[in-house]
């Protein structure tokens, strides 16, 4: 049975054409982790991004899913987070936005850049350092293994901040998740699609 502080947290980075995903049971186990593809055209997978990001809730049933709080949103990602947010509320997962600052405040003394934070998260998860890609240089496309270290490096943060206060989910009636993205943890529900759809 698993701990209050050892909560079963699905982390993932919504990119525009995959995701990049760690399944973490406590801050430093690693259940699974990986990359789904999701793109578009001649090469587009035969299973829909939505099928394989239910089939991650329904294989490792997390308590909270853990996605980063951005300014603003290519429509393709837009699209991703709401079919996410779908698949999630159909089974009662709460959901926790993280920003950017949330990330680097997790790893003090080396949060430089996005390499910097990667490296500390192969240090701290061993099991993905193996995988850790070598620095980009800059006329190269970022290797899409990054995408697991993002999502990573949002679940040691979630992790992190929950130390840091005390969480407590609110009675939760409808089957939105609950949402939180606030230092204080206060949270309110998102609404469903069908709710965005009479909007």
């Amino acid at each position: 049975m698993l701990q209050p502080n050892e909560k079963r947290i699905l982390a993932i980075d919504l990119r525009s054409r995959s995701f990049g995903f760690a399944v973490f049971e406590g801050p430093t186990r690693l259940l699974d982790w990986g990359v789904k593809s999701f793109r578009q055209g001649v090469n587009e997978p035969t299973i829909p991004a939505s099928e394989k990001l239910a089939a991650l809730m329904d294989d490792f049933s997390p308590s909270t899913i853990v996605l980063r709080n951005r300014d603003s949103e290519t429509k393709k990602r837009a699209e991703m987070s709401n079919t996410l947010m779908g698949e999630a509320a159909k089974r009662r997962i709460s959901i926790r936005l993280l920003s950017r600052s949330d990330v680097k405040n997790a790893f003090p003394d080396c949060n430089r850049n996005k390499y910097t934070i990667a490296a500390a998260a192969a240090k701290q998860l061993v099991e993905l350092a193996p995988r850790l890609p070598s620095v980009r240089k800059i006329w190269k496309s970022e290797d899409y293994r990054m995408s697991i270290f993002d999502a990573a490096a949002l679940g040691v943060a979630y992790f992190t901040r929950r130390r840091s206060f005390t969480f407590r989910s609110p009675e939760n009636k409808t089957n939105a998740p609950v949402i939180s993205n606030q230092a204080d943890g206060a949270q309110e529900n998102y609404p469903s699609s069908k709710d965005r759809a009479a909007e």
